[in-house]
C-alpha cells in the first residue's frame, strides 16, 4: 500500500519518500504510516529529504547506510523497549540531531535519561508551532556544531602538519646544513617543485635523516 500525503509520498516498503530540494535530511521512525505522514506534513521549511522506517532496527539500518541530519523517533516503537540504544544512536552520530516524541507518563523520565546526551523531548500531544520551532532550533545547533567540528579539523590538521614541518626544519639546522630561513625556503621550494605539500616534502627529510616517524596522518 502506498499512502500519499500534502507534498510526497511513503512507500511501504521502507517508508521513503523525498521532495525535490536536498536540504536537511530527516529520518523519521515511528510504527505506523499514519503517523509518519502526519509528521512529514509538519516538518518546518527548509527540511528535504524524508524517510521513514518503522522500528529502530530499521532505523539503525537506514543510518548505517545513508548519512542523515535529523532522527524523529516516535516512542513507542515495537522494538525499542528502553532508551540505551537511542542514546547508543546519538553517541554512534554526534553530528546528527534526535528527537524524542514521547507520551506525557513518560516525559520526565526520559527528559532525565537522554538529556546528558544532547537528545531533544518532547511531550505529545504537540502544537505543530512547537514541534517545528523545536526542529528549527535544533537544526540550527546541528550546523553550528557541525562547522565547530569542521574547523577543529582543520586546526587539527594545520598543528599536525607544523608539528613535521618544525621537525624537517630542526634537523636541516641541526646538520649545519641550513638557516632557519634556508630551511624554510627550502621546504616551501621543494613542496613547490614536487607539487605536493611542505608536510610530505618534511616527512621525506626526518625520514632521510633515519628517524622513525610514527602514527603519521594524511
Amino acid at each position: 500500500m502506498t499512502v500519499y500525503g500534502q507534498q510526497g509520498r511513503i512507500t511501504s516498503g521502507g517508508f521513503s519518500m523525498e521532495r525535490s530540494e536536498a536540504k536537511t535530511s530527516v529520518l523519521v521512525a515511528a510504527q505506523t504510516e499514519k503517523t509518519a505522514v502526519q509528521i512529514r506534513n509538519i516538518l518546518p521549511a527548509g527540511f528535504g529529504r524524508v524517510s521513514f522506517t518503522d522500528s529502530l532496527t530499521a532505523a539503525r539500518q537506514k543510518l548505517a547506510a545513508e548519512q542523515m541530519d535529523m532522527l524523529i523517533v516516535f516512542l513507542p516503537l515495537k522494538d525499542c523497549t528502553g532508551l540505551d540504544a537511542v542514546v547508543d544512536l546519538q553517541m554512534k552520530y554526534p553530528m546528527m540531531g534526535i528527537l524524542l516524541l514521547v507520551r506525557s507518563e513518560g516525559y520526565e523520565q526520559t527528559v532525565y535519561r537522554v538529556q546528558d546526551a544532547g537528545i531533544m523531548v518532547l511531550e505529545r500531544p504537540i502544537s505543530t508551532m512547537t514541534f517545528q520551532q523545536t526542529l528549527n532550533i535544533m537544526n540550527t545547533m546541528r550546523k553550528r556544531v557541525a562547522a565547530l567540528s569542521r574547523e577543529n579539523d582543520k586546526l587539527r590538521k594545520k598543528l599536525d602538519d607544523e608539528r613535521y614541518i618544525s621537525r624537517a626544519k630542526g634537523l636541516l639546522i641541526e646538520k649545519g646544513l641550513m638557516t632557519e630561513q634556508e630551511a624554510h625556503r627550502y621546504l616551501e621550494k621543494q613542496a613547490m617543485d614536487n607539487a605536493i605539500s611542505k608536510k610530505e616534502i618534511a616527512l621525506r627529510v626526518i625520514r632521510d635523516s633515519g628517524r622513525i616517524v610514527t602514527s603519521v596522518k594524511s
